[in-house]
């Protein structure tokens, strides 16, 4: 218990004691009656939950005190002060420094902070100072320099900071420094080389760089040096081989680089070696194999190559060989255990480039663990492995291991780990594995093994965990799998097995993990499972698993995972509902009905909640949006109904949301815009209506967005463009109006885009020619567009399908489309093309072309005399000229027809007075005319008549032509 110090004589007296110590330090140690004033001032600054200090009152005899040893013979002379592992706390006063004849101070193993006050360095009788596990912060006080005579100091494992001060070198009767697992920076100072006595230096577990020291090499008493977990950098120096008296050496968790000194063959006392975890680079030096007292020898997580080279057979004491994580090459040595005489009894070679097999290893008859996983390891496991009676671990996963697991490992009695997973082989599990009564962990998974699960497994009731995931076991799982009580993970996923699921499993009741997927069970849950109070994650998705679920399984409290996707369930979805810790509860393509139940939101970790693929109606409960921390959210494909909830906008984290197939009404809620981790959005297939909200476009992480097959309107807001990463589009079967905007060719990683069945306008626009990802389709059917096929979209040279039918397209195919070298699929039809197809599209069926103005193959062959159909302002222009033309005309024709008719007329009127005269006489005697007149040839008169007989012709053949003209003139009048 604290003791709280007034302002008492008491403490008045230890104040001036200490002062008088400090000025007059000899006199000090000889005055005794000043030590109990000074320890009451440490009790006063500590805390004392155990009542320790109860008992130092000055009414005692100091040396009574707990924890306090006095000098034998002599009154009130205090030489030690042990309190470790009290569980103290509070500071170290400085008033300490007061204890002048002191020669150990142990504050070990306490809970004390503050600083290590400097006025220790007073106590120059002090020979050990531990003050390690503790709390302590600050820097190393250079004061304790001055403690000449010390021979331990141990402050390591507190938060102290700063370098290591170089006066430390000046402690030359220094045995043990301890500094280790503090928060030291800077470098080893080079002083520390002054230490020539120094057996014990510990400086692991700090941020110190730089290099050892080559003044280290002073330090020729070392018998430990631990280094480890630093920064420290450059070669290993060789000096270090010149420690003859060296035991230990760890330089592990380092950036060590270069190779291995060979001088470390030199340290012929040398138990534990530590070089882990570093750079280290070549091979390993055979110098080695002389450290004929080394026990431990770790030399893994480093790039040295070359052969296996050390020999057990050599190091006769070895124990402890790790040279996992290397570049080690070829085959383990013949000569790696000569003897059963061998020593070793763990070897860990994993995660090199080791070959052949492991037939070498039955020498080392003392074996216990054995890691040579993570290599390229051939050939069968050897039917002598049972030679190793001994062996506890058995890793050789990740190998190239062939043939079957023989019978002879039911002889390894005292094995607990059998790792044999991803090699290649095949095979039945023996049934003499049943008698491995210590057998903890069974892992065979990812071979090629077959048959049935032997009973005889069940007798294996030490097993905790059993993972056979993805062979090709067939059969019924064991029906005594009850038997395991011990049995915590049960990983059967991705085999053949098929029946019902044991009603002994609920006998397992420390099973936490049940995986029983991608198999063919059937039949209903067993009640049992309900016994499973431990059970944290169970997934049986893709099975034939049938009929509801039982009601036992509410009271599984400790569910974080239910997957029971993709089986035959039926019935309420409340029997999975009983646990409030589930992250993940995925039911999809199942026969789940009635309504999604509010308590699913319980469950505030939820990350994953699939319920799409089933019969579930109602509305979407808002309470959903209490699950914030959300990432997948799929009710799809059942029955749903009612607006999209508000209350979903508060599930920020939402990557993905699919409400597709459904029959959701209402708009497209504007604040999906707000959840800027959404990655896909389907909200394709139901009844929404109204338009695309533009702030769609601010969830710019968005990969999928379907809004096809809805009542949407409206045009696409341009804002969509904004989602640069977007692989899907799809819009289709919506009546969305409008053009077509621009800017989606800023989705330049779009695969599939899809708008057709809407009312779109105007033309499709060049700019998607640099949509150059687009694949899976390009979907403009069904619209109102028009205008050309951009020649542009022929550099979609990715593209598989493509179709532009029923719109109102026109001109001429694009030769650019002729680019178009993965398309499969093409569909111009029903628009208003012509022209010819071009050659390198007649691969496509005649349909892919129907309902325009084409010709040529797939089509009827093209006519090169087909006049050419001049466009409407051409056609206008050519009736306008003739127009004018036959206006001109007309005016000419009336004109010289009036001029000709005044002129017959006035030779009409003279004609006649003359002929009455000629007719006279004569006219019946010639009988000629049949009139009876007779005209004399070459005579004026005849002459003249026939002049204007012919004239008179003349005059009505083109008064006809005339009149004609003239009808036809007031008819284009």
């Amino acid at each position: 218990m604290a003791i709280k110090q007034s302002s008492s004589p008491l403490r008045v007296l230890a104040d001036l004691s200490l002062l008088f110590c400090i000025l007059l330090a000899p006199v000090c140690s000889a005055a005794p009656t000043t030590a109990p004033a000074t320890l009451l001032q440490l009790k006063s600054s500590l805390t004392d939950p155990q009542g320790v200090l109860s008992g130092w009152s000055p009414d005692a005899d100091v040396c009574s005190w707990h924890g306090i040893t006095c000098r034998p013979g002599e009154v009130g002379i205090i030489t030690g002060l042990n309190l470790s592992g009290y569980g103290l706390s509070g500071v170290i006063p400085p008033a300490i420094g007061g204890l002048i004849s002191v020669e150990s101070i142990d504050l070990s193993s306490n809970s004390l902070t503050g600083p290590i006050p400097p006025e220790l360095g007073m106590l120059e009788n002090l020979r050990t100072l531990l003050l390690f596990s503790n709390s302590l912060a600050g820097t190393i006080p250079p004061e304790l320099g001055l403690l000449k005579n010390l021979e331990v100091l141990r402050i390591g494992d507190n938060r102290l900071h700063g370098e290591i001060p170089p006066q430390l070198g000046n402690c030359t009767e220094l045995e043990t420094l301890g500094l280790a697992y503090c928060q030291l920076n800077g470098t080893i100072p080079a002083e520390l080389g002054n230490l020539r006595r120094l057996q014990h230096l510990a400086l692991d577990n700090n941020t110190l760089a730089g290099g050892i020291p080559e003044q280290l090499a002073g330090c020729a008493s070392l018998r430990v040096l631990s280094v480890a977990d630093n920064m420290l950098q450059g070669n290993i120096p060789s000096f270090i081989g010149s420690f003859s008296y060296l035991q230990s050496l760890n330089l592990a968790n380092n950036q060590f680089s270069g190779g291995i000194p060979a001088e470390i063959g030199h340290l012929s006392s040398l138990t534990y070696l530590n070089l882990l975890d570093n750079g280290l680079t070549g091979a390993i030096p055979e110098e080695l194999n002389r450290l004929s007292q080394l026990q431990v020898l770790d030399l893994s997580m480093n790039n040295i190559s070359g052969k296996l080279s050390i020999s057990a057979a050599q190091l006769k004491n070895l124990k402890f060989l790790v040279l996992s994580g290397n570049l080690l090459d070829g085959a383990i040595p013949e000569d790696l255990c000569a003897s059963d005489s061998s020593s070793l009894e763990n070897l860990f070679l994993a995660g090199n480039n080791l070959g052949g097999g492991i037939e070498a290893l039955l020498n080392c008859g003392a074996l216990q663990a054995i890691d040579v996983s993570n290599n390229s390891l051939t050939g069968a496991i050897p039917p002598s492995i049972d030679r190793l009676s001994g062996l506890i671990n058995l890793a050789l996963h990740n190998n190239s291991f062939t043939g079957v697991l023989p019978p002879q490992i039911g002889n390894l009695s005292n094995l607990e780990i059998l790792s044999l997973f991803h090699n290649g082989l095949t095979g039945e599990i023996p049934p003499e594995i049943g008698r491995l009564q210590k057998l903890k962990l069974l892992f065979l998974y990812e071979n090629q093994m077959s048959g049935t699960i032997p009973d005889e497994l069940t007798n294996c009731t030490s097993l905790e965990e059993v993972d056979f995931f993805g062979n090709h076991f067939h059969g019924s799982i064991p029906e005594r799998i009850g038997n395991l009580k011990n049995l915590a993970v049960l990983q059967l996923r991705q085999n053949d097995l098929s029946g019902p699921i044991p009603a002994s499993l609920g006998e397992c009741r420390s099973l936490q993990a049940l995986a029983l997927a991608d198999n063919r069970l059937s039949g209903a849950l067993p009640e049992t499972l309900g016994q499973l109070d431990e059970l944290s994650v169970v997934t049986l998705y893709n099975n034939s698993l049938e009929g509801p679920l039982p009601e036992s399984l509410f009271q599984l409290k400790n569910l974080t995972v239910i997957n029971f996707s993709h089986n035959r369930f039926s019935g309420s979805l409340v029997p999975v509902l009983g646990s409030s810790s589930l992250a993940v509860l995925a039911l999809t393509n199942n026969s789940f009905s009635g309504v999604i139940p509010a308590a699913v939101a319980r469950s505030r970790n939820m990350v994953r909640l699939q319920l799409g693929g089933n019969r579930l109606a109602g509305a979407i409960p808002a309470e959903l949006g209490n699950l914030t921390r959300l990432s997948m959210l799929d009710l799809s494909f059942n029955n749903l109904s009612g607006n999209i909830p508000a209350e979903l906008s508060n599930c920020a984290l939402l990557t993905h949301l699919k409400l597709d197939g459904n029959s959701l009404t209402g708009s497209v809620p504007s604040w999906l815009g707000g959840l800027r981790s959404l990655g896909e959005l389907d909200l394709s297939s139901n009844a929404l209506t109204g338009g695309i909200p533009a702030d769609l476009g601010n969830c710019l992480g968005l990969l999928k967005l379907s809004l096809g097959d809805n009542h949407l309107s409206g045009s696409i807001p341009p804002e969509i463009g904004r989602l640069t990463s977007l692989n899907v589009l799809n819009l289709n079967k919506n009546s969305l109006t409008g053009a077509i905007p621009p800017a989606l060719r800023q989705c330049n990683k779009l695969y599939e885009l899809r708008l057709s069945e809407n009312a779109l306008e105007g033309p499709i626009p060049p700019e998607f020619g640099q949509l150059s990802e687009l694949q899976v389709i390009l979907d403009l059917s069904r619209n109102r567009l028009s205008g050309e096929i951009p020649a542009s979209l022929g550099d979609l040279v990715k593209l598989e399908r493509l179709n532009l039918s029923s719109n109102r397209l026109d001109g001429e195919i694009p030769p650019s489309l002729l680019q178009l070298t993965s398309l499969h699929l093409l569909n111009l039809s029903d628009n208003l093309l012509s022209g010819a197809v071009p050659a390198g599209l007649s691969g496509f069926p005649a349909a892919s072309f129907a309902g325009n103005e084409l010709c040529g193959a797939p089509l009827s062959r093209c006519v090169p005399s087909s006049p050419r159909r001049l466009p409407g302002t051409e056609v206008a222009a050519i009736v306008a000229g003739i127009a004018v033309v036959s206006a001109a005309v007309c005016v000419a024709l009336l004109y010289t027809m009036l001029r000709v008719w005044s002129n017959w007329r006035a030779v009409s009127v003279s004609s006649s007075d003359g002929e009455e005269s000629a007719h006279g006489g004569g006219r019946d005697k010639w009988g000629a005319a049949g009139d009876g007149k007779y005209w004399k040839v070459g005579s004026p008169v005849s002459s003249a008549e026939e002049k204007h007989s012919s004239g008179s012709e003349t005059s009505v053949l083109r008064g006809d032509k005339s009149t004609e003209a003239a009808a036809g003139c007031a008819a284009k009048s």
